[in-house]
């Protein structure tokens, strides 16, 4: 009987297109729409309260416009509601003077979805008109200190569906305000402020507004189409799996949302940008976003920290706002729905942009994406930390939300004396800088004096200038920081760096007292993404000139094709503050997404991973290359131990071509494996010591021979010899059973597992057995023998396991004629040759002395195979090929 051993090849990820898209985000929103109707609205009907919170208009307002949405979409029914039929009790239930700005282009958007006033009951058609005028929103425009520039677009909208609810009676003020609208689309670089007064708000709404304008571009002229163009070219090398725009306000889950919206409207409106790699991005972006969605609603505010604007009481809201904007993206994408994205690996290329906002050009944006490190460096102003100069990249370089500054050097003023702890708002660096210069790999900022976030008066005189660079997998900032009056300032200086919960680095700051504190679970110390669990600072002495440097290091990220197996543990257990090691899974359509969170992929055997079909092996390779994962592989085989075949062969040639380092475990396999296979060009190769398994053996110290014996049911002996470890067509069974039966002593027994082509004479000395034992079982009965028979052909294995067995748990080894055996044991093995003949003499004329010598010599090898310095010298591997890639 044959058996196949062999995994299920499950589909990899294809490129999508603009339609596959769409409906992915209609099925995906109305999935997520009925899990919400479970949880937080049985039937539709909104709680009044919500986990303390008042349930207000905006709720209800971005529940109907989400389900007409979900008409347009072709949705009419979820969660056994018919959306027709809920939607004009939540009209009824508004109370039409409490809505405003976008609530109030959404219930009139809604309306005309249904049909416009005469599809509504007459009772509700004043009150929708009485809604959608959005009167306050209208009168706060004429003071652009009071409302962000957003709002003209956001009143527009309002207008404008005014305008078509009543036919021919045009508001008034529509004709001005879409002047004013068609005004802002007229930036050289595209990019909008939306700040009030002297804020220089180049954020997330720079595109939000072409958003929002996105009904208004058939009387916008060619302003907006090209305006977003640049902003999407830009963004398309800035954007980052946590957002397109992941500074300022409104990030994080938006941000997200966002990336999805962007890729819409340049594949629907045909803009001058890279379609595909938007699409791929926004697939990609998709499946990230709807984990934040546990049960329907979001959760931005649990374990997180939302804008203060955007805080708990507004959890219902938020969901759905984004489930809006979902579903405007599969209209969007509908349009066009035959345009194709780029293959899933090139949704965030390797790259490297600096975008100057404005003519001051002190407005930017230094954006470097790579395969191990990728961040956004704003210089912007703005009314918090949020707008600070100072690098981010979600999951890896966070700053807490409106929260203390983190990667800046802050002066913190003391509060009242009398109580611990209490301060004032901390100084930054003031305003915006002075000047921004930037060269390929870095970017040098000047900014002039101190003050809160918000300000751009210095309270502290003095200067700072800070040049960012990337070294490698490394971010190193060197400040220079001058003060005037370097006694007189109002509390500590300090430079902190707070640590993800995704992602943990290292921090080097080569001047002041360093310590790292513990904040998990401070709600203080979360972000847009996440928690923010530890905190490396610095209290640095001041002085007239503080000039030091600081780096960060993400710490390396490896997946593991064997992850939990002895061997990985006994590897990767001894780096765990030094890696973050995880299982690589198996290759599916998710593989690309677990590998844009891993610099090495390290291989151990390619047949239990990627199969023995070249062509499937390929698929899968193309994958990993593209995604820049870097490729180590520790060759345990020459081949696969249960497919020797052309296929397997070939297969292992393509992993030897695209492998970028290699780990042999003697000099002996390396010379072989180099005599076997052409490597690529760019493969470094490695000969670093498989290490001993003793620590698995110290699971059972207390187990004795007479233990073994009982549990067993082996007759005591005076000499046991086993044969352990899995049948292999290397592994001469044939010949040590028939040695052993050709044996002179009486005292001899002989445990050893074979396979059916063994055939096992009836002898009482003999134990054959069949099948796999249990591991805790395979450690023990090590305790019972007196040696173990290692009988390998002299060619056809790289390296045996077994010989780490003998190393790790002490137990002599009586081995074959094989140079990886000379250069393994050296000499602390029994040698007995090749044959049948010379096994039998072995074993016959072995002594009690020359068991204890050997068992005394291989102790003597052990630190040789320790796994610390074993681990040491594969990480030095592992960063090696990472920073290959980098």
């Amino acid at each position: 009987m044959s058996m196949d051993f062999r995994f299920p090849e499950l589909p990899l990820a294809e490129a999508t297109t603009a339609g596959a898209l769409a409906d992915r985000l209609v099925t995906a929103t109305a999935e997520k729409m009925a899990e919400f109707e479970q949880s937080a609205a049985p039937g539709f009907k909104l709680p009044g309260i919500f986990a303390g919170h008042p349930v207000l208009d905006d709720t209800t307002a971005d529940l109907m416009y989400v389900m007409g949405l979900l008409i347009e979409c072709g949705v009419d029914e979820v969660a056994g509601c018919n959306l027709h039929s809920r939607i004009p009790p939540l009209i009824s239930s508004l109370d039409p003077a409490a809505v405003e700005g976008f609530y109030s282009y959404r219930v009139g958007e809604t309306a005309l979805r249904l049909g416009g006033l005469d599809a509504l009951p007459a009772e509700l058609r004043q009150p929708v008109l009485d809604a959608v005028y959005s009167k306050e929103i209208i009168a706060r425009l004429e003071d652009t200190d009071a409302i962000p520039p957003n709002f003209a677009v956001v009143a527009t909208r309002c207008l404008r569906a005014l305008a078509r609810l009543q036919g021919d009676d045009e508001p008034a003020e529509l004709p001005a305000l879409l002047d004013r609208v068609r005004s802002m689309f007229t930036s050289p670089t595209g990019w909008i402020n939306d700040g009030m007064g002297a804020f220089t708000h180049f954020d997330i709404y720079t595109p939000d507004m072409y958003l929002f304008a996105e009904p208004l571009v058939d009387q916008l002229g060619p302003g907006w189409a090209d305006g977003l163009s640049q902003v999407l070219r830009d963004l398309d090398e800035v954007a980052q799996p946590g957002g397109a725009v992941v500074w300022g306000r409104s990030i994080g889950a938006l941000g997200m949302a966002i990336t999805i919206e962007l890729a819409a409207i340049a594949a629907g409106r045909d803009l001058n940008a890279p379609q595909d790699r938007w699409l791929a991005r926004a697939d990609a972006t998709l499946d990230d976003l709807l984990e934040w969605f546990p049960n329907g609603v979001i959760a931005a505010h649990q374990n997180r920290a939302a804008m203060f604007y955007r805080g708990p009481a507004r959890r219902l809201q938020m969901t759905l706002d984004i489930y809006g904007k979902l579903l405007l993206s599969a209209l969007e994408l509908r349009r066009r729905p035959e345009v194709g994205g780029a293959p899933s690996t090139d949704a965030f290329l390797s790259a490297e942009r600096f975008v100057r906002f404005d003519d001051s050009g002190r407005a930017t944006v230094w954006s470097y994406r790579s395969k191990s490190l990728s961040f956004a460096l704003p210089t912007v102003f703005g009314f918090s930390a949020d707008y600070a100069s100072s690098p981010r990249g979600p999951g890896l370089l966070e700053q807490p939300t409106s929260g203390h500054p983190v990667m800046l050097p802050v002066i913190s003023p003391r509060g009242r004396d009398e109580m611990a702890g209490t301060s004032s708002a901390p100084l930054i660096p003031a305003g915006l800088p002075v000047s921004v210069e930037h060269t390929p790999g870095a970017v040098t900022v000047v900014h002039d004096g101190w003050a809160p976030a918000g300000s751009s008066d210095p309270v502290v005189a003095g200067s700072r200038t800070a040049t960012y660079r990337v070294e490698g997998r490394s971010l190193v900032v060197s400040e220079q920081l001058r003060f005037d009056d370097p006694v007189a300032l109002p509390g500590p200086l300090t430079l902190s760096v707070a640590e993800s919960d995704a992602r943990p680095i290292d921090v080097g700051i080569d001047n002041g007292r360093v310590q790292a504190i513990d904040t998990a679970g401070v709600s203080e110390w979360r972000s847009f993404w996440g928690e923010l669990p530890r905190v490396i600072q610095a209290e640095i002495d001041p002085a007239a000139s503080v000039d030091f440097t600081w780096r960060i290091t993400p710490r390396l990220r490896v997946a593991s094709t064997i992850h939990g197996h002895p061997y990985d543990r006994s590897l990767y257990d001894p780096l765990a503050d030094r890696v973050v090691a995880s299982g690589a899974g198996i290759p599916d359509d998710k593989l690309i997404r677990r590998l844009r969170d891993i610099d090495v992929l390290h291989m151990a055997w390619p047949e239990w991973w990627s199969g023995v079909d070249p062509e499937r092996t390929a698929e899968v390779l193309e994958q990993v290359k593209a995604t820049g994962t870097a490729v180590v592989w520790t060759q345990h085989n020459l081949l696969p131990h249960f497919f020797k075949t052309d296929e397997a062969a070939a297969s292992y040639q393509l992993w030897a071509d695209a492998a970028d380092a290699v780990i042999h475990h003697s000099e002996v396999g390396r010379d072989v494996a180099l005599g076997t296979y052409r490597y690529g060009a760019h493969t470094e190769h490695h000969v670093i010591a498989h290490g001993h398994w003793g620590r698995e053996y110290e699971t059972v110290a207390n187990t004795t021979r007479q233990d073994v014996e009982l549990s067993e049911g082996w007759a005591p002996c005076g000499l046991r010899v086993a044969v352990i470890g899995t049948p292999r067509v290397e592994k001469d069974l044939q010949l040590v059973v028939d040695a052993v039966a050709a044996c002179a002593r009486d005292d001899i027994q002989l445990v050893i597992r074979v396979d059916l082509s063994v055939a096992v004479p009836d002898d009482p000395r003999i134990i054959a057995e069949h099948g796999h034992l249990d591991f805790n079982q395979y450690l023990r009965r090590m305790k019972a023998f007196d040696a173990v028979i290692l009988p390998f052909a002299p060619t056809g294995m790289l390296t045996t396991g077994t010989a780490f067995d003998c190393l790790g748990a002490g137990v002599p080894a009586i081995t074959s004629d094989w140079d990886f055996f000379d250069e393994t044991f050296d000499g602390a093995d029994i040698r007995y040759g090749s044959t049948v003949e010379d096994l039998t003499r072995c074993l016959d004329e072995l002594t009690a002395q020359e068991l204890e010598r050997s068992r005394l010599a291989l102790m003597d090898r052990r630190p040789d195979f320790d796994w610390d310095p074993i681990a040491d010298q594969t990480l030095a591997v592992l960063e090696a090929a990472a920073l290959s890639k980098a």
